[in-house]
C-alpha cells in the first residue's frame, strides 16, 4: 500500500511521503502556517501560503519526502538539485541531493536520506533507528577520498549485499558543516555503522557479521 498521501490546494498539491519522512522539522520551522502537526486531521493545507513558499520549503526537505505539484499540470514545482552532494549528517544519515538512482530505481525527488547506523528497518534509507541505537559519528573529521569524475551527470548508488553503499559518478562530499571536503566518482561508503574510517568502508561489516539487503 502506497504511504504517500496527497494534500491539494486550489492551484498546487503537496505530496508526502511518510516512508521517507525522518522529522528534522525543516518545514514546520519554515512554514508552520501550511505544515502544522498541532492540528488534528490533515497537517499539511497547501493555500496557507503562496504556492511558491510551498513549493520551495517542499524543495528544501531534506529526504524527498515532500514534493510540490502544479495543479494545473500535474509537473513537480521543483527540479533536482544542480549539483550532485552528499552530506554528513551528526549521529546520522546521509543526505543525498542529487540527480540519481538508487538500486536501478530513479529518485525522482532528488533528494534522499541513507542510513549509516546499520539499523534501520528500511533499507537502504533511514528510518530514525540512529536515535534509538546510539550511533555517535560527528561527520566533521573526515579525510578526503577524491577518485576522477565527469563533472556532471547521474549519481548511481547500490546496496552491496551485506556490504557497503557503492556510489559511482559525480558528487561532493560534505562535511556536517557543510563544507565540501572533495569531489569524486566513485566510492564505497560504511552503512554498517562500525567501519573506523567513516564514511568509508573500511570492511568492517565483514567483521560484525551485518546482515542487509
Amino acid at each position: 500500500m502506497s504511504r504517500v498521501h496527497r494534500y491539494a490546494g486550489e492551484k498546487i498539491i503537496v505530496e508526502f511521503d511518510l516512508g521517507r519522512c525522518i522529522h528534522p522539522g525543516d518545514c514546520t520551522r519554515a512554514l508552520p502556517q501550511v505544515f502544522d502537526i498541532k492540528r488534528t486531521g490533515r497537517w499539511v493545507h497547501p493555500d496557507a501560503a503562496a504556492p511558491e513558499a510551498v513549493a520551495q520549503v517542499c524543495a528544501d526537505c531534506p529526504t524527498g519526502a515532500l514534493r510540490c505539484i502544479d495543479k494545473a499540470s500535474e509537473e513537480a514545482m521543483h527540479a533536482p538539485p544542480e549539483n550532485n552532494t552528499i552530506q554528513l549528517i551528526p549521529d546520522g544519515p546521509l543526505y543525498v541531493h542529487a540527480e540519481m538512482q538508487v538500486n536501478g530505481i530513479e529518485e525522482t525527488t532528488g533528494r534522499s536520506a541513507l542510513c549509516r547506523c546499520g539499523a534501520s528497518r528500511l533499507m537502504p534509507r533511514c528510518d530514525n533507528s540512529h536515535c534509538q541505537t546510539g550511533f555517535c559519528d560527528s561527520g566533521m573529521s573526515v579525510t578526503p577520498f577524491s577518485a576522477d569524475a565527469a563533472e556532471s551527470g547521474t549519481l548511481s548508488i547500490s546496496s552491496i549485499p551485506d556490504g557497503p553503499l557503492m556510489v559511482e559518478g559525480p558528487f561532493t562530499l560534505l562535511d556536517a558543516a557543510g563544507d565540501a571536503i572533495c569531489k569524486s566518482g566513485k566510492a564505497a561508503l560504511c552503512r554498517c555503522g562500525a567501519s573506523k574510517t567513516k564514511p568509508y568502508c573500511d570492511g568492517s561489516h565483514m567483521n560484525i557479521g551485518f546482515n542487509a539487503e
